[in-house]
């Protein structure tokens, strides 16, 4: 997956590569039919960093500060700062993308979107999910891309 290009139809991904909303449909759990994660964006950066080190190392990274990001992100949330929110919401879209976590980086952007909107409560409703979809991603990096030493 290129982060790079046209965004979604809304234009809320901002130079991401998103698919269209209902593009894909299969999987009605995932948002917008999108993978936990997509380990190709992990070799890609090995690919392009010369050896899987650096992927690996960012992935290590990756799990080692998500609790801290997702408390970043309720913390900001629960104090109603929408500034810190953005910041918070911001490097967990990009860090997310990085590593491949497609769900949770779509779920930033549509974070993000409500965020722009004012709409702290809604993100509110939405840190579970969050939550959950961080979590999810965690385990896949774990059980998938460092198990296996890709």
């Amino acid at each position: 997956m290129s982060t790079s290009g046209s965004s979604t139809g809304d234009g809320g991904a901002q130079g991401v590569c998103l698919p269209e909303a209902g593009a894909t449909d299969d999987e009605p759990e995932q948002p917008q039919g999108l993978p936990i994660l997509d380990l190709k964006v992990l070799q890609e950066l090995a690919e392009d960093m010369g050896g899987s080190g650096v992927a690996r190392a960012f992935a290590k990274d990756y799990i080692g500060i998500w609790d801290k990001r997702q408390g970043y992100l309720e913390q900001s949330v629960r104090n109603n700062d929408s500034e810190l929110a953005m910041d918070a919401v911001l490097s967990l879209k990009n860090s997310a993308f990085m590593v491949g976590g497609l769900q949770l980086a779509s779920l930033a952007v549509e974070l993000e979107r409500l965020i722009r909107a004012g709409d702290l409560p809604a993100v509110r409703s939405l840190l579970p999910v969050v939550a959950q979809t961080g979590h999810d991603t965690v385990t896949a990096l774990k059980k998938t891309y460092l198990r296996h030493g890709r």
